[in-house]
């Protein structure tokens, strides 16, 4: 058996002598150029990827940043706006708290005087029944009368502020009833915003994990060595040695059996 050894990018071939008396060349199933440019191909391939992998994730960051900080914009300005919410409607509620008080004060003070009205009334008519020709009767009469006719006059005074007062305090009622709504609908609102937050924290979160596993299975394909292995019809083996450095051609040995 004749072996030929070429160096750089020749093939590796061996002459033989088949059974029948024949010289045929055996050669090499893989070419060591080949195998280069293929390597060459495939990091190109995965440098381009993992520049455009990088381009995006630039890309989502800078949209994710100013998304959240969007959001927490919103949020801060939402609870200002809740927290002057929660002072009025405190205030409201110490202004309903006072009406009602006034309101029952004025509540009382209307029954003492239908009552005093009432004591009048039957006063007046016992005056009449009894004394309807003195003349003292009726100047006491008269006066009672007057008395009757000025709590009447102060019963339909009161009731018309008891009535404005019921309408202001139902207005205000309804007002702190709208505020607490507001107030409910704006906690919501942060409640969302802070889901939102923190589900963009934690998609931002995931993404640098992929990008970081993503740079580090490039590096891993980047490192990888090829070795490669021509068989023939039990004539001999081909071993590529792994190459101490990238720019040196690999060593292609003829193994003779």
């Amino acid at each position: 058996m004749v072996s030929d050894r070429f160096s750089g990018h020749s093939l590796a071939s061996e002459l033989v002598e088949s059974h029948d008396g024949h010289e045929e060349i055996i050669k090499a199933d893989t070419c060591m150029t080949e195998d280069v440019e293929s390597l060459k191909k495939t990091v190109q391939e995965l440098l381009a990827k993992l520049q455009e992998a990088e381009r995006r994730h630039q890309s989502d960051r800078v949209a994710f940043e100013v998304t959240l900080k969007q959001y927490q914009r919103e949020a801060e300005q939402s609870h200002v706006a809740l927290q002057r919410e929660e002072d009025r409607v405190e205030q409201k509620s110490a202004e309903v708290g006072e009406l009602q008080r006034r309101l029952l004060g004025m509540e009382t003070e209307h029954q003492a005087l239908l009552s005093k009205v009432r004591e009048g009334e039957v006063a007046l008519e016992e005056l009449r029944i009894k004394n309807a020709d003195c003349q003292a009767e009726r100047e006491k009469t008269a006066a009672l009368e007057k008395e009757v006719a000025g709590f009447r006059e102060k019963i339909h005074h009161l009731d018309d502020m008891l009535k404005s007062q019921q309408r202001k305090v139902r207005q205000m009622i309804e007002q702190l009833q709208n505020s607490k709504a507001v107030i409910q609908s704006k906690d919501t609102t942060i409640q969302e915003l802070k889901e939102k937050i923190a589900y963009l924290e934690a998609e931002n979160l995931e993404m640098h994990d992929r990008m970081e596993h993503l740079i580090e299975k490039q590096i891993s394909h980047g490192n990888f060595s090829t070795q490669t292995r021509a068989k023939t019809e039990n004539l001999g083996s081909v071993r590529i040695s792994k190459p101490p450095s990238p720019k040196p051609m690999p060593l292609i040995r003829v193994v003779e059996t």
